[in-house]
């Protein structure tokens, strides 16, 4: 199980200690003072009772502001608890009497501080539009009263908000501007812990560069004002910036530096102690053995002198996750140590009445026993911890015992059905499947470096209860239909994932569109789990098929072995041999049923390093699939609708570039003396094109052309990369680079006409970031972005020359009747195999249709 970052994780504008509590002025009491320091100790639930006891007081007395002061403190500490219902009413109980008493220059403070609260606590119920609502109101209180500090807190916050909702560009813009407002101020340490939480934000933004800048900010301020704690503060944040999932092994070394200064520099517990623990699982992560166990020790001791609180239990519990993994290397520290850690974590989580935070010990302790073996303690416990986790509605939390819970009832076993209960880790992992479609969306607005952690953190619970729905030689169609509906949640949740952002468009179902709409497609689902390969066929109007296949021989290394002869000219026997071994895994089992449905178009929805490899160029030991079948790509149980190109109306946009700009960075694209030929041979198959060619192939003009006119095909022949990541997706322009990210921004005139989409995407002389398997994301990313129906592009670098007769004989078939976009595919691939120049798989192989096909 993936370890809970407690410490590491990039902290939200809003913590605990930033915000505080606001004891009243008008009849402060000793109680209020206390609870005020409770909070900041992280013992909420002593805090809630002891304002609980105050409040009464100022009831009586009619006191209503101070009564609006405790309600929000109130709501403050209950939201820390889990208990949200509790903490809503709360807080409006606080507006009601803002609302009724008479004005005061006091009320300005209080309302500001009723606002930021409502904010966090419409965000936690989904609420992200009036979050950001009350947040924009909390802002501008904050600045009436000059409190920059907190007026930039609540302006991050409503950059949170906007994450939520999707409106990226917003929110970079209201980050950009804050960090241009910021600079005219005056060096204070407040300026310095503003960059700091500008900086922390910039990370969940996903804009890691200007993050590092306001952090390096945030820093330099420090330095100048001599303050130990703030440079200290702002060398965790950079530490933890360095060790984001993801990074190398360079900056791992960089974040090890960060911390260690931190943990000199710091004077107080709790910022010493979280970088000595980052530190510790940093040197664990790094198999730097040595000193991770000369540092567990000084940490432990330290821990044992932290006051109690919240801060306290979590820091034990990242101990204990840490010392497991020191564990499978050395003897020392032993289970029971670890065990004791967690036991003291756990009687201070009950005596603080702190929920989240025993349920997140009791886990941890599960995940010990679970470890050992010893699956009834380790049951008995992740089912407590489950309760607890859901009690509160943590769901972020819940997924994971509900997934600890499926293993450890398959007793850690691969083949539960011999082992454990099958029934209740199917049923255990379909919750955790549940619960992580409903948070997903959330996990991708809170936090857009989630995608670097997706394979460990999620990615695992769709696949195993994929095989925990399989494992049966002949499962029910319930199992199979289960099954199938988890392998389309995981193509999508790993294009949102790419995208980070929610994918929403007018969609048909894959079946309905067979069923009714084309019955001479069948769709083949094939995942790869550790053991075998899984593959679920759809015909038209028929019940799903299922076969598996145990290869002898491992899958990566006879894809990858296939992929890189695919694009050696000459390897045709090669070539045969692996995409024959391929064909037996994915085709051959099902060619009989095949013929008797009249098959003509094969729909994969692939899986893993699969998609490297063209369908087309697999091999029945006569013929290759793309002279039997066309061949097209999904991403899922769903399409966006398609429309039928119709070849005498049918208007295209094309953009050609020779040379690539001559400015840094475009050293490594070659010229591409064919492309402008290439757009050419459409013109001459009678087609309508509107043609931007070489230095008219700016941004700017390709944008003013694209929404001139309702174009069906747009033709991009330039050169273009997609890779693994965002940032290294786009296409080459006269003026640099178009990345991915902007494609929606400029074909939105086109996205928002409802009467009119764009049908095909075409992306010629591009190509995929070598061998990556996730670079198909960046494909499939260019076309939802456009709005695009579907799109054609390359999994290799094409040959310039040989894209001119292929695209030449694809305009040719492309929108004539009776024609699919992927039967003019394959027909001008067929024309290259056809041709003795270009009959290897490296000229005609490597185009790829996805999304619709008809």
């Amino acid at each position: 199980m993936a370890l809970l970052c407690i410490f590491v994780s990039p902290v939200v504008a809003r913590d605990t200690g930033s915000l505080g509590l606001t004891t009243s002025v008008v009849a402060s009491v000793p109680q209020e003072e206390e609870a005020k320091n409770l909070y900041a100790a992280g013992r909420f639930a002593e805090a809630v009772e002891l304002l609980q006891q105050v409040l009464p007081a100022y009831q009586t007395s009619g006191d209503t502001v101070a009564q609006a002061i405790i309600l929000s403190n109130l709501a403050l500490n209950l939201h820390q608890l889990g208990r949200i219902g509790e903490a809503s009413q709360t807080i409006e109980k606080a507006i009601a009497i803002l609302q009724t008493s008479p004005n005061s220059p006091q009320r300005l403070s209080i309302w500001a501080q009723v606002w930021d609260v409502k904010g966090n606590l419409e965000l936690a119920q989904g609420k992200a539009e009036a979050a950001l609502s009350a947040w924009e109101k909390s802002a501008l209180l904050y600045q009436r009263l000059k409190d920059t500090n907190r007026a930039t807190l609540a302006q991050v916050n409503q950059a949170q908000a906007l994450q939520a909702l999707g409106l990226y560009r917003r929110e970079i813009s209201l980050l950009q501007n804050l960090t241009t407002s910021l600079a005219k101020q005056p060096d204070s340490l407040s300026k310095a812990a503003s960059f700091r939480n500008l900086g922390e934000a910039l990370i969940l933004a996903g804009d890691l560069k200007q993050a590092e800048v306001n952090l390096q900010t945030s820093l330099k301020i420090a330095q100048q004002l001599q303050s130990p704690e703030a440079i200290a503060s702002a060398y965790l944040s950079l530490g933890n910036l360095a060790y984001l999932p993801g990074n190398n092994t360079q900056q791992k070394n960089i974040a090890l530096d960060y911390y260690e200064q931190a943990s000199v520099l710091s004077t107080t517990a709790t910022t010493k102690i979280s970088s000595q623990l980052n530190r510790l699982r940093l040197l664990i992560d790094l198999e730097q053995w040595s000193k991770a166990q000369v540092l567990y020790p000084e940490i432990q001791s330290q821990i044992a002198n932290l006051p109690l609180g919240r801060s306290a239990i979590y820091a034990q519990v990242n101990l204990a996750q840490s010392l497991l993994a020191l564990t499978k290397k050395f003897p020392n520290p032993s289970p029971e140590t670890i065990g004791k850690i967690l036991a003291v974590a756990h009687q201070q989580a009950e005596q603080l009445q702190d929920v989240r935070a025993e349920s997140f010990v009791l886990g941890n302790l599960g995940h010990l026993y679970e470890l050992s073996h010893q699956w009834s303690i380790a049951q008995d416990l992740t089912r407590k911890a489950l309760n607890l986790s859901q009690s509160i509605q943590a769901s972020d939390i819940t997924y994971r015992w509900q997934w600890q819970l499926g293993r450890v009832l398959c007793q850690g076993k691969r083949q539960c059905e011999q082992q454990g209960d099958m029934q209740g880790a199917i049923t255990a992992y379909t919750e955790a499947f549940n619960t992580l479609q409903n948070i997903r969306t959330d996990l991708i607005a809170t936090n857009k470096n989630v995608q670097f952690s997706f394979r460990e953190t999620v990615e695992p619970v769709y696949r195993r209860l994929v095989d925990l729905l399989l494992q049966s030689s002949a499962p029910s169609q319930d199992n199979l239909i289960q099954a199938r509906n988890v392998i389309e949640a995981l193509q999508v949740a790993k294009l949102q994932n790419y995208l980070q952002q929610t994918c929403q468009d007018t969609r048909l179902e894959l079946d309905q569109v067979i069923d009714s709409k084309d019955q001479t497609s069948a769709i083949i689902y094939a995942i790869i789990l550790d053991d075998r390969v899984e593959v679920i066929l759809k015909r038209p109007n028929q019940q799903l098929d299922h076969y598996a296949t145990k290869p002898q021989e491992k899958i990566e290394e006879v894809v990858k072995r296939l992929y890189q002869n695919l694009q050696e000219v000459g390897s045709y026997e090669e070539v045969q041999q692996d995409g024959q071994q391929v064909y037996s895994w994915l085709i051959q089992p099902i060619e009989k049923k095949l013929k008797e449905s009249k098959i003509k178009n094969l729909v994969f929805v692939l899986d893993g390093f699969l998609r490297k490899i063209p369908m087309a160029s697999l091999y029945d030991g006569q013929q290759y699939l793309v002279e039997k079948y066309a061949v097209s790509l999904a991403l899922g149980l769903q399409v966006r609708e398609p429309k039928p190109l119709n070849r005498s109306k049918m208007q295209v946009l094309a953009a050609s570039l020779t040379e690539p700009p001559n400015k840094p960075g475009f050293s490594g694209f070659s010229r591409l003396a064919n492309v402008n030929q290439e757009v050419r041979e459409i013109k001459n198959t009678g087609i309508t094109v509107n043609w931007i060619t070489d230095k008219e192939f700016t941004t700017k003009n390709f944008n003013q052309k694209l929404n001139t006119s309702n174009f069906d095909v747009i033709h991009l022949a330039t050169h273009g990369l997609f890779s693994a990541d965002r940032e290294n997706t786009f296409v080459v322009t006269a003026d640099g680079k178009l990345n991915i990210d902007d494609f929606d921004q400029l074909f939105i005139d086109q996205q928002q006409n409802s009467t009119h989409k764009i049908e095909l995407l075409i992306l010629s002389a591009c190509q995929t970031a070598t061998g990556n398997d996730q670079a198909v994301m960046g494909i499939a990313g260019a076309t939802v972005q456009a709005g695009a129906s579907s799109a054609i592009a390359s999994l290799w670098d094409l040959d310039d020359e040989a894209s001119v007769p292929f695209i030449k004989e694809f305009y040719q078939h492309l929108g004539q009747p009776n024609i699919s976009r992927a039967e003019a595919l394959r027909l001008a691939q067929q024309a290259l195999l056809k041709n003795p120049k270009y009959d290897h798989p490296r000229y005609w192989a490597p185009y790829v249709l996805i999304g619709s096909w008809l």
